[in-house]
C-alpha cells in the first residue's frame, strides 16, 4: 500500500507544471521556492539491531548532524544530496535480560561462560555506534499539488532515500563503563525514507520537523552476533533548516474595476456602403431659330472606392502556455506594440478575442479564453488606456487550428464599428 501511495505521488509531481516568470513594470512579484536550496539538520537517532536503543534498563539517545543541498524543479518535486554524522548507543533488549547470554572475546554468543576465555554478560554490555551517511533523496511536497502558483508556505514532504553508511561499534560494559572490544568500520547500503512537516517563514527560510528510518544491509551494525531478530534499522527524528535561493516571478495585476470572467458577445454589424452614382450630364438642346448658348459644366460627384479606404491597423497575436492565462516574458514586446498603436490613435477602439486549444471541456475552455482576453485588457487599462476603448470576446476551443500551441492565443483587431 505504501509503495502504491509513493508511486501515485511521483506521478502527480511529474504532471505538475513549472511557474513561468514575467518581467513587466505593472506586475506583482511572487517569490517561489523553486530553484536551488541548501540547509542543515540535527536530530536524535535510535538503533535497533541485536541490541536496541530502547534497552531493557533505559532508552539511550544519540545525536546526528547533517548538511544537504538540492534543486526544486516544481512546487511538488525536488531532489537533494545529503551527508550526516552521528552516534547512538544500544543495549540488551528486555526479552533477553533473563536469558543469561554470554559474549566471548571471539564475538560469539554462548549460553554459559567458557573456561579460559574472557567474556561478558549480555546484560552488562552496551554497543556505542558511530556512523556516517551519504545519500540521495527525492522529495514530494503534497501541498504543492494544490498550490499552482508555487508560493505555498506549508510543507509536507514524503522523501524516499537511498544511501551508503559506514558504522563502527565499540562494546562497553555498563557497570564499569569500560571499553572491552574496539570495533572496525563496516560499510552498508541503506534504503529508507523520511516525512517532513514545516513552514516557510520568509521568502528564503523554512523550518521543518522530520522523522524517518534507514534499513542497513549486511551484518548487524552493533557488532553483536545475529540472534532471533532480523532488525537492522536506524530511526531518526529532528529539525531541518532550509535556505531557498528560489525564483522571483511576476504576475500581471488584475484590475479591480474589471468584471468577473463573463463572456462578452458583440454582434458583428456588417458595413454597407452605397455607391453614389455620378450625376449624368444633361443633353444640350439646340433650336434652329436661336443661336446655341454656352452652359456651365456640371459638377461630377466621385465616391472613394474600397481600395482607397484606410486599411485597418495590424496587431500582433499573443500566445499562451497550456492551461495558463499568464502572459510569458517572450510575449511582453507584443503587449507594448499594441499599447503603442493605441497611444498613437487615441480614438481607436479594439476588440480582443481569446482562444483555447481543443483539450478539455468546452465550457471550461470558453471561460479560459475570456480570461486570456481579459488579462490583455487589464494590462492595457493599467497603462492608461480607457476601458471603454476595449472589448473582449471568448471563443473557446479553436477546432480549425490543428497546432495546439497556435490555438492558445489572443487576437486584437480594430473595431469595425469605430472604423465606420
Amino acid at each position: 500500500m505504501k509503495k502504491k501511495l509513493l508511486f501515485i505521488c511521483f506521478l502527480l509531481a511529474l504532471l505538475q507544471g513549472r511557474v513561468n516568470a514575467q518581467t513587466t513594470n505593472d506586475t506583482t512579484t511572487v517569490h517561489t521556492a523553486n530553484g536551488w536550496y541548501v540547509g542543515a539538520s540535527g536530530g536524535v537517532p535510535f538503533g535497533v539491531s541485536t541490541f536496541s536503543s530502547f534497552g531493557a534498563d533505559k532508552t539511550r539517545f544519540g545525536w546526528v548532524a547533517g548538511a544537504f543541498g538540492g534543486y526544486r524543479f516544481t512546487p511538488v518535486l525536488s531532489l537533494e544530496l545529503f551527508v550526516k554524522a552521528g552516534q547512538t548507543t544500544l543495549a540488551v533488549r528486555e526479552n533477553d535480560v533473563n536469558a543469561n547470554y554470554w559474549l566471548g572475546n571471539d564475538i560469539v554468543r554462548y549460553y554459559a561462560p567458557v573456561i579460559d576465555m574472557e567474556g561478558w554478560d549480555y546484560s552488562n554490555l552496551k554497543s556505542k555506534v558511530s556512523l556516517q551517511q551519504y545519500g540521495l533523496q527525492g522529495n514530494i511536497n503534497i501541498p504543492g499539488i494544490f498550490c499552482s502558483d508555487g508560493n505555498c508556505r506549508w510543507i509536507f514532504e514524503l522523501s524516499p532515500a537511498i544511501s551508503v553508511l559506514n558504522t563502527r561499534a565499540d562494546l562497553i560494559t555498563i557497570a564499569e563503563n569500560k571499553k572491552v572490544v574496539e570495533g572496525k568500520t563496516k560499510w552498508h547500503l541503506g534504503v529508507g525514507g523520511n516525512v517532513q512537516a514545516g513552514y516557510r517563514f520568509t521568502k528564503h527560510l523554512s523550518v521543518g520537523l522530520y522523522g524517518g528510518f534507514t534499513h542497513l544491509t549486511g551484518e548487524h551494525f552493533d557488532k553483536l552476533p545475529k540472534h532471533l531478530y532480523k532488525d537492522n534499522f536506524i530511526y531518526e527524528g529532528g529539525v531541518k533548516l532550509t535556505w531557498s535561493f528560489g525564483k522571483d516571478i511576476q504576475r500581471i495585476k488584475q484590475s479591480p474595476q474589471t468584471p468577473a470572467y463573463i463572456p462578452v458577445v458583440r454582434e458583428e454589424v456588417p458595413i454597407v456602403r452605397e455607391e453614389v452614382p455620378a450625376t449624368p450630364q444633361k443633353e444640350q438642346i439646340t433650336e434652329p431659330e436661336k443661336p446655341q448658348e454656352e452652359k456651365p459644366a456640371e459638377k461630377v460627384v466621385i465616391t472613394p472606392t474600397k481600395a482607397e479606404e484606410k486599411a485597418l491597423a495590424s496587431f500582433p497575436t499573443i500566445y499562451f502556455e497550456f492551461n495558463r492565462s499568464v502572459i510569458e516574458v517572450k510575449e511582453q514586446p507584443k503587449l507594448k506594440e499594441i499599447l503603442s498603436i493605441l497611444r498613437k490613435n487615441p480614438d481607436m477602439k479594439i476588440t480582443i478575442t481569446g482562444w483555447c486549444d481543443t483539450v478539455g471541456a468546452r465550457d471550461i475552455n470558453l471561460r479560459f479564453s475570456v480570461r486570456r482576453a481579459q488579462r490583455v485588457k487589464s494590462w492595457l487599462i493599467q497603462q492608461g488606456i480607457k476601458a471603454s476603448r476595449i472589448s473582449i470576446i471568448g471563443k473557446g476551443s479553436d477546432f480549425n487550428e490543428k497546432i495546439p500551441a497556435k490555438a492558445r492565443r489572443t487576437e486584437t483587431k480594430e473595431s469595425k464599428e469605430d472604423k465606420k
